[in-house]
């Protein structure tokens, strides 16, 4: 392709180098949030730990981030956003709505043993990110939406349903990680199951949607 055709597409510049060595000091930063989240550390680490995670220098880190808040934040997000994704491919060929909140339901609660490191984040984040407008909670609540709009469940207010839906979750996924062992895959899909009672489905819908075979999660 020409430049005159490259600009008639609307394609840009191509990157620099400068250009590329910054954005490979960027992905080094937040995949250093990452795995300290992902580790059980707490937040409270120092900008020089951060850096010497990402093996980078330490006057780098200004250089993409004001604070280490914004960057956990951008850490948090992406886990959040990519397993979000995932679950959304997973069930790309339901039509229930009610299988479709279930399923993302039973595989986060199985996190603990399946994705420990994103295990790690949501027990870490817990209800802060509960109204972002990305990521896990917002399809969840997209879901329960559905769910109320299909006539599968009989509340009227998503937000409460992603509430319930987000504490129980969150216990059971720390219970999880805690005590290993102590909770199985039929305890999760139990824990769905309740919930769809709690949205409003009848005992016998309930039993029948969660414990249907799951999907395959990239």
């Amino acid at each position: 392709m020409t430049a005159v055709a490259a600009s008639a597409a609307g394609a840009g510049p191509a990157p620099t180098r400068v250009d590329r060595r910054k954005a490979r000091t960027r992905r080094a930063l937040v995949d250093a949030a990452r795995r300290i989240l992902a580790d059980g550390g707490s937040t409270d680490v120092s900008i020089q730990e951060i850096t010497d995670t990402a093996d980078v220098g330490f006057g780098t880190f200004y250089n993409h981030f004001d604070t280490k808040a914004e960057l956990f934040e951008a850490a948090v997000r992406e886990v959040l956003e990519e397993y979000g994704a995932a679950l959304d491919e997973a069930c790309a060929d339901l039509t229930d709505s009610a299988e479709i909140y279930a399923v993302g339901l039973r595989m986060t609660a199985r996190l603990a043993t399946t994705q420990p490191a994103v295990a790690q984040v949501l027990v870490q984040v817990g209800m802060s990110y509960a109204w972002a407008e990305d990521g896990l909670a917002a399809r969840a609540l997209r879901d329960i939406q559905r769910g109320i709009d299909d006539g599968r469940f009989a509340i009227t207010d998503a937000r409460l349903g992603l509430l319930s839906t987000a504490g129980c979750v969150l216990a059971f996924l720390q219970l999880s990680l805690d005590r290993p062992g102590d909770l199985s895959d039929d305890d999760a899909d139990t824990l769905a199951e309740m919930l769809l009672r709690m949205l409003g489905m009848t005992a016998r819908s309930a039993a029948a949607v969660a414990h249907r075979a799951l999907p395959a999660l990239r």
